[in-house]
């Protein structure tokens, strides 16, 4: 079913149009990827279907009923509140519905013999129930821990918390909302790869519509059904996931650039004839008319999607075998150790990512490794020939008083003027741009001319961290491609599983306080994990009987005590039978009593045998109960 549709969507600034003619529709199990480069306008079309901002033309209509939850309208939270309190206040209809029946309960208990009052009751209970009235703060706790609050913060103010954890916890706050169709614009900036995992399940269960704009392709891979891609003014849908969209797309590509070469050939051969024969009062008419259809013609445009960001990394001498050589290395600061007892070797062309959850110590490595920080234990062995070239997520290695065009020069002085505009404009810096300070230009602008400056120095040893922040999904593509193709080796940090995955050749996950080696990419580390898992799951089954032998040379003394101890929970048992027994006996004769017609149309007598029924019924409840503690407690034994 249909709940929500775009129709000949445009928006203008001023004299510039963003988009025109958009039109789509949004089913209610939609899982929508909405990508393209940066600046096309996608997070302006979000605001467009929330309503927070009016089209130029056309309109975005939504179903009746149909709540649309988007991420940046749940930035407010309220300071004062404490975790709990906050995400509670999502339920706050629905803590008040739990009020209103535990009043009527009251209500029912003075008054058993209303029968409307039992009815209204039914049904608000079965409405409350349907809501999530029994299982909201399940709800609560699974997505608190899903997004690293665990229950010892709970009760912390918000007003305490870093902006990173109110970012999350406003996401929190979103999920719990459950809106029909819910809205994400760049959903895994600043998630973890245990988080990552954690919310994609959760949303492949997600009963409402998501349309979500990111950059993070394995995202996309394993959430969406559908491709919108916003470009060139235009939107185009795909069917599909990331990966099946980009081969679509490339196909689409490569039928454009053969028909338009196509036609090309035959406008050239048209002219050509048009040119020889115009002149000649024998075939004038002839060439009069081609010219006519030429003029007519629609002719093909040569696609438009290509890279247009051009990198590439190459050394200018080749290192040893042996690049790294980590032994019981333990990293961290004065006052703190991140990460000990690190030990693995990094090889020549070897591409190695480090993993693990935010502010493990990951960039602590890549600093250690830099001699920016000393090791606390251990060593690392360098090897021969190694030229290091380091990439900083805080993008610090740059002048922020610096022109762009003196960020280069000032690092290659005999570079000619001409050869640099050109190296800058193969990473999109127009000739405006090149005047600017490093100051002035964005976090996507920093980080390309980071990757400029990190191309020109010819380094055989690349040490990148988050070298995907900034860059839109063009951008990496062009950058895993030139990591790829670079002749020397790489050590990275990333929680982009997509570019770990399309690069790695080894993983070093970093997890309380250790590093744990796998050789192979994301994927490979996955399978590893699970087959631990699994393992760990086996080993607890085997434990069993290995426990049963060893119980088999217990001393004279202990089997006493253990045939005491058996004894004991025997007569236990035995004694919760009979009380269990009689219980059921009791409770049989007042059901029978309470079936009597005469009683049953009674409400004075009908109450008081309800209020026995209830106790006998917590007496069972409690017996039994102990009774299966027992059993169990003597299954132990056997």
């Amino acid at each position: 079913m249909i709940i929500a549709q775009g129709h000949d969507l445009e928006q203008q600034f001023g004299a510039n149009t963003l988009f025109k003619n958009v039109t789509f529709s949004i089913d209610s199990n939609a899982r929508i990827g909405l990508v393209g480069p940066n600046g096309v306008g996608k997070t302006t079309l979000l605001k467009i279907m929330t309503g927070e901002q009016e089209p130029t033309r056309g309109e975005f209509t939504v179903n009746k009923g149909i709540d649309v939850g988007y991420i940046a309208q749940e930035n407010v939270l309220d300071k004062d509140k404490t975790i709990w309190d906050e995400m509670e206040s999502v339920f706050a209809p629905l803590i008040k519905e739990g009020k209103v029946l535990t009043n009527m309960q009251q209500q029912i208990a003075d008054h058993p013999e209303d029968q409307d009052l039992l009815k209204q009751y039914d049904q608000k209970q079965f409405n409350f129930e349907q809501k999530g009235g029994y299982t909201y703060q399940s709800d609560i706790k699974s997505i608190l821990n899903g997004f690293k609050f665990p229950e010892d913060t709970w009760q912390k103010r918000i007003g305490s918390l870093s902006g990173g954890e109110k970012t999350r916890l406003a996401f929190v706050k979103l999920l719990l909302r459950k809106p029909a169709l819910l809205l994400l614009d760049e959903p895994t900036n600043y998630l973890d790869l245990d988080t990552l995992d954690w919310l994609e399940g959760f949303l492949k269960n997600y009963s409402g519509a998501i349309l979500v704009v990111s950059h993070d392709q394995y995202f996309l891979d394993h959430l969406a059904t559908q491709i919108f891609e916003l470009q060139f003014g235009k939107l185009t849908t795909f069917k599909g996931n990331y990966s099946a969209y980009v081969m679509q797309r490339e196909q689409r590509d490569k039928d454009q650039e053969a028909a338009y070469e196509k036609q090309q050939a035959e406008i050239k051969k048209d002219e050509e004839f048009i040119q020889k024969n115009l002149v000649r009062a024998t075939t004038t008419k002839r060439a009069q008319s081609r010219r006519k259809k030429l003029e007519k013609i629609d002719r093909i445009k040569p696609p438009k999607h290509k890279n247009k960001v051009r990198i590439h990394f190459s050394s200018e001498r080749p290192s040893g075998k042996e690049v790294l050589i980590f032994n019981d290395l333990t990293i961290g600061y004065p006052e703190k150790t991140m990460v000990s007892d690190i030990s693995f070797q990094v090889n020549k062309g070897d591409r190695v990512a480090v993993i693990g959850p935010n502010g493990i110590g990951k960039s602590t490595l890549l600093k250690t490794i830099m001699k920016q920080l000393k090791p606390k234990g251990g060593s690392i062995k360098y090897g021969a020939s190694l030229d290091i070239g380091y990439y900083d997520q805080e993008l610090q290695g740059l002048d922020p008083s610096k022109t762009v065009l003196d960020t280069v020069w000032d690092r290659h002085k005999t570079m000619p003027e001409r050869d640099v505009r050109s190296i800058l404009a193969s990473f999109l810096f127009t000739a405006k741009d090149i005047d600017k300070t490093v100051g002035q230009l964005s976090g996507g602008q920093k980080a390309r001319l980071t990757l400029t400056v990190l191309s020109l120095e010819h380094d055989n040893f690349l040490l990148m961290d988050e070298p995907t922040n900034h860059l839109d999904i063009e951008a990496k593509e062009v950058l895993e491609k030139a990591l790829k193709d670079f002749d020397g080796t790489l050590l990275f940090v990333s929680h982009d599983r997509y570019f770990i995955n399309q690069l790695a050749n080894k993983i070093v996950s970093v997890r309380d306080g250790h590093a744990k080696i796998y050789n192979g990419n994301y994927s490979y580390y996955l399978d590893e994990k699970a087959k631990q898992a699994n393992a760990t799951a086996s080993a607890t089954e085997d434990a069993e009987p290995v426990k049963a032998v060893s119980e088999q040379k217990l001393s004279y003394q202990e089997q006493k005590q253990r045939d005491s101890q058996k004894r004991k929970l025997q007569r236990a048992i035995d004694q919760a039978e009979k009380e269990i027994e009689d219980l059921e006996a009791k409770e049989k004769d007042i059901q029978n009593e309470m079936a009597n017609p005469e009683i049953a149309s009674n409400f004075d007598k009908l109450g008081p045998l309800q209020e026995q029924l209830d106790e006998i019924q917590k007496q069972l409840d409690t017996a039994n109960n102990n009774w299966g503690k027992a059993i169990e407690e003597l299954d132990n034994f056997e």
